[in-house]
């Protein structure tokens, strides 16, 4: 493989996202602005607004300093039973 070619596949570090700021367009960018804005999400509530895997979403955001308080909820679904989900609230950067 040409070794230049190599090198150009490399991200350059002033290209890379910052670990703190998710940048405004990927998805856990869109999920922590919406909670910022102070909106709790569950994972059917974050599945309209396109995270179809909000557990992992917080989970990422978790390992990078931000910080989510949970709770438990029962929540029914469009098949008329009720489920155990969690629902998600921003509290902040870690120190």
């Amino acid at each position: 493989m040409d070794l230049e070619k190599e090198k150009s596949a490399l991200p350059r570090q002033e290209n890379a996202l910052s670990n703190t700021q998710p940048a405004q367009n990927t998805k856990e960018g869109h999920i922590l602005a919406i909670m910022r804005a102070g909106q709790s999400l569950n994972r059917f509530e974050a599945e309209r607004l396109g995270d179809h895997c909000l557990h992992s979403t917080i989970s990422s955001l978790r390992a990078k300093g931000y910080q989510f308080h949970d709770d438990w909820e029962w929540v029914r679904t469009r098949f008329g039973r009720e489920v155990h989900v969690k629902r998600y609230r921003y509290i902040g950067m870690g120190a």
